[in-house]
């Protein structure tokens, strides 16, 4: 995240494979981690050959019938990554925790954003380039100056 960006396609796949995650046979963007070895679960968007994001669970999603015993687990780790963000990148820009989901976003220096979110089952994390993260935050700076609607 502190590295220089942007990332090129060719530095996720080199970092897909450093972390000894193996790729989607449909999409070399798709692909294992260490918290799902045997499913696709993780994955980094590119456009013109550079990433825009990329998204990895943090934990394994509960079973069905523990769902409504894991969100205190959930949250316990949750709270643990956002305390490792806060005290490398500050206050998050953004938070929210609403119906048994919770997000909170923090930026690096290099204005990369960081989300770590999730819900009873899950924690994961989202991370979107300098370029996304500008584009994020123009589109909420139309929304509020009136020139478009939220759901354009």
């Amino acid at each position: 995240m502190d590295s220089p960006w942007p990332k090129t396609t060719e530095d996720g796949y080199a970092l897909r494979d450093r972390f000894g995650w193996k790729p989607d046979y449909r999409e070399p963007a798709l692909f294992t981690s260490d918290v799902r070895p045997h499913e696709s679960s993780s994955y980094f968007t590119a456009r013109d050959g550079k990433i825009k994001s990329l998204k990895i669970p943090v934990t394994d999603i509960a079973p069905e019938e523990a769902r409504g015993d894991s969100l205190k687990d959930a949250l316990v780790i949750y709270r643990h990554f956002c305390d490792i963000l806060k005290s490398r990148y500050g206050k998050p820009k953004q938070r929210r925790n609403k119906g048994g989901y919770y997000r909170s976003t923090y930026v690096t220096s290099r204005g990369v954003g960081i989300s770590i979110g999730g819900n009873r089952s899950l924690v994961d994390c989202y991370i979107k380039s300098p370029e996304e993260m500008f584009i994020e935050s123009e589109y909420a700076r139309l929304v509020a100056k009136g020139y478009i609607s939220e759901d354009e």
